[in-house]
């Protein structure tokens, strides 16, 4: 995690004793996302959480039933998951481990997924650490911000994919795209607010999935 993240995520208290606080608002943010976890992979699924951060989405999982295992590259986030994890009583694994070699976990999950982790590497950098997850799990699902976090003020992301784009990614990986999506209402213009209260929400929700909201995410099968 670069130190720019780190003063992000401490200024929306991660690193305090009342992190909750920040890990709740997220957990309703991501609701979509769990939701496709979920319906690609029943419980109870192996699942494997490249650059897991603070481990709110290892959390959320595990209370489903999830067996799932958190990875990251800083070990005071590794540890600060474990000690939080026990302190919730959940079964969910932290562990230190580097995304450009996961050789340890080859073989060994349902799902392995990455939330906004990859857009901070170049194209074809992407396409190699897809290839290296799936080599981990049978299915992978990439997440990553669009250009409508700008709005949000904070940190914005060097490289943003349309929702189509994404998928390309994700087929030159050598999976197959088994579903995209979009997810996060807009709502910080007068535009925003006002499609998001005139429009059926059915409408809405095809708006978001062709890249219409603040996430998009493809899941890609691995083909054998």
């Amino acid at each position: 995690m670069t130190e720019r993240w780190k003063k992000y995520f401490d200024g929306h208290g991660a690193f305090n004793r009342d992190w909750l606080k920040s890990a709740v608002p997220h957990w309703g943010f991501h609701e979509t996302l769990y939701g496709m976890i979920i319906k690609h992979c029943p419980k109870p699924s192996r699942i494997l959480d490249v650059g897991c951060g603070p481990g709110w989405s290892n959390f959320y999982l595990s209370s489903l039933g999830h067996y799932v295992t958190g990875v990251d590259n800083e070990p005071e986030l590794v540890s600060m998951g474990k000690e939080r994890a026990e302190l919730l009583g959940l079964t969910t694994k932290f562990e230190l481990a580097d995304a450009f070699d996961l050789s340890a976990y080859h073989g060994k999950f349902d799902l392995a997924f990455s939330c906004g982790v990859l857009e901070h590497f170049d194209r074809d950098i992407t396409i190699q650490l897809l290839k290296e997850q799936a080599l981990c799990a049978k299915k992978v699902l990439i997440e990553i911000p669009t250009k409508y976090t700008a709005y949000a003020g904070g940190i914005t992301d060097e490289r943003l994919y349309s929702v189509n784009e994404l998928a390309r990614i994700v087929e030159e990986a050598g999976l197959k795209v088994e579903e995209k999506f979009g997810y996060g209402d807009l709502n910080a213009t007068r535009t925003h607010i006002l499609l998001r209260r005139i429009l059926p929400r059915f409408v809405w929700r095809l708006l978001q999935n062709r890249g219409y909201a603040y996430s998009i995410a493809v899941i890609g099968s691995r083909i054998d």
